[in-house]
């Protein structure tokens, strides 16, 4: 191979770069590891396909390639990638509206979301601008994380209790048809499915997170379903799978249909992304691999448009199964190749063995996994940090119950940026004083206002000045220089908080400088940083101050060349 060819080969696929030092030690730690995965991986995934509104085998297929090609095209080289249960509740919810699950119709939207939102992820990372993501808040996605699980077990209910319900988009009309429906449980799916559940849950726990739990329950499921015959007594099992795999194709798009989905793919591109990059980070700490958000954008994109060429759906990064991945060794991508491998032998010779496995049994699965997701402790824990970050995860937790759940994710955003701007626009300049003995300036309280000098003003800008902020900065030094009245000749101000300035901000600032300086005012700098100062004397404002480097200058300044008095 070429250099050129090399080099090309390694910007098509940057975390193949690897390879060049890869021994027969990682290929044994990735095939344990990837074995490890796939037995975790193909109970989960054909669950949150039921959880998605597509058949089980749905998600076989969104794994097939959506998990080596996120794996091979992204820049973590842990991160298991394939369906999950928050992206599955969001492809339920923005498809619901449009057609009616398993119909041929819903199928070719969830593919055409998958293809929808690989483009968007990949386009973004292209483009670099994973930077982007650093815009949404954590409490975000916490709150909305939290309200998702309660959600998503409520979807579940219908399939653990043996009945069915016409799923509406108002979470709580759902509830109101499910407490209408419970008179209808069937008695022996109920056992199973709450068996399911209380199995799943011990073996995690008293066992360890990655035993393959769901797997045993899957077993366990189909044996007792065939042995006791469950399904002529009424229980709904998965039944026969076609799971036959053709060659690449698109459903035939309809462009009113491609713009109505926008909205979500662009929610589920984040939400998925987001729950991605965190994982990838939580390992990143403990291997020290280095990682870039973009070429994660790119991985996760791809890994989309790959499930969606052979008929999958939406995929992301899996908490559990990363955890998984990492815990029994897997070094590199190669781990996921293998995952997929494992699925492609399920896809071919082993959905027979499926057609016994209750349903009950999968829909325990989700609930099960959903106990991870549910951090109602992180509500206590963000409004004790935080009151504005409390307000923001508690909003996108209710507004989920109360309008389609994507949306409450735009509310928490706008929301989380009022707040921001508001807290920004609210700038405040303090007052303070000077410690001899320690050299250092002293924020003073609001009660004890005290002049340290006589004719001296000394204030601390705690933000940036900009065009939200610029007024309320200039009204509160106005209403400061007031307080000292006639007898003020010197402001000194700390500038050490401002790390930018613009033009609106010079503008207002100009102006206030020129009054006080009008009325006799001689006006100090201190802790300027290089950028501000040069916006400042670009703009002309630098013409009003007089600057002072350090301490040395101020004391130089005011003790020995004023000789001014405490006052």
């Amino acid at each position: 191979m070429t250099n050129s060819s090399e080099s090309i080969l390694k910007r098509l696929l940057p975390s193949l770069d690897f390879l060049e030092d890869y021994d027969r030690r990682q290929f044994s730690r990735d095939l344990f590891a990837g074995v490890t995965v796939a037995v975790v991986l193909i109970p989960q995934v054909m669950a949150y396909a039921i959880l998605a509104g597509l058949p089980p085998v749905y998600g076989l297929y969104a794994a097939l390639l959506g998990t080596a090609a996120a794996a091979i095209w992204g820049s973590s080289r842990q991160l298991s990638t394939g369906p999950v249960a928050l992206v599955s509740f969001l492809v339920l919810s923005a498809l619901v509206p449009v057609a009616k699950p398993e119909s041929a119709e819903y199928i070719a939207l969830a593919v055409i979301l998958a293809l929808l939102i690989g483009l968007v992820q990949l386009m973004m990372g292209l483009f670099r601008l994973g930077f982007l993501m650093t815009y949404i808040s954590h409490s975000v996605i916490a709150g909305f994380t939290t309200a998702a699980a309660i959600i998503i077990a409520t979807t579940q209910i219908p399939t653990i209790f043996g009945f069915s319900i016409e799923s509406r988009e108002a979470v709580f009309l759902n509830v109101i048809e499910i407490a209408r429906k419970l008179p209808e449980t069937h008695l022996p799916t109920l056992i199973l499915g709450l068996s399911s559940v209380l199995l799943v849950i011990f073996l995690k726990k008293r066992v360890s997170r990655s035993f393959p739990s769901a797997l045993v329950a899957v077993g366990a499921g189909i044996l007792i379903s065939y042995f006791l015959d469950l399904r002529t007594a009424g229980v709904a099992v998965v039944g026969q799978i076609d799971a036959s795999l053709t060659l690449p194709t698109f459903p035939e798009i309809n462009l009113d249909q491609l713009f109505s989905l926008l909205p979500s793919a662009l929610v589920i591109s984040v939400v998925g992304f987001l729950e991605a990059y965190a994982i990838s980070k939580a390992i990143a700490s403990k291997t020290k691999q280095r990682l870039d958000v973009n070429k994660e954008l790119i991985g996760q994109g791809v890994g989309n448009l790959a499930s969606s060429v052979l008929k999958g759906y939406p995929v992301a990064g899996s908490f559990s199964r990363t955890a998984v991945n990492f815990s029994a060794g897997g070094e590199t991508a190669v781990s996921s190749v293998f995952v997929s491998l494992f699925v492609l032998i399920t896809i071919l010779f082993l959905t027979p063995l499926l057609y016994f496995l209750p349903r009950a049994v999968l829909g325990a699965i989700v609930i099960a996994a959903l106990v991870d997701l549910i951090e109602f402790s992180k509500f206590r824990e963000t409004f004790k940090l935080s009151g504005s970050d409390g307000i923001v995860i508690t909003v996108t937790f209710l507004f989920a119950f109360v309008m389609r759940p994507e949306n409450a994710i735009f509310i928490g955003i706008l929301v989380s940026l009022i707040l921001f701007l508001r807290k920004t626009i609210a700038a405040r300049v303090v007052p303070c004083v000077f410690h001899f003995d320690e050299e250092r300036f002293y924020q003073i309280s609001e009660d004890n206002r005290v002049k340290q000098f006589a004719y001296v003003m000394i204030l601390r800008v705690d933000m940036s000045i900009f065009f939200a902020n610029a007024n309320n900065i200039a009204e509160q030094i106005e209403d400061l220089a007031e307080e000292m009245g006639d007898d003020l000749k010197y402001i000194v101000i700390n500038f050490s908080g401002v790390n930018y300035i613009d033009v609106s901000g010079c503008d207002v600032m100009g102006e206030l400088f020129e009054e006080l300086t009008a009325k006799g005012i001689t006006i100090y700098s201190m802790y300027r940083k290089h950028q501000v100062r040069e916006i400042m004397k670009k703009s002309g404002v630098d013409k009003y101050l007089t600057p002072l480097h350090d301490i040395k200058g101020f004391k130089h300044e005011f003790i020995i060349q004023k000789n001014l008095n405490i006052a």
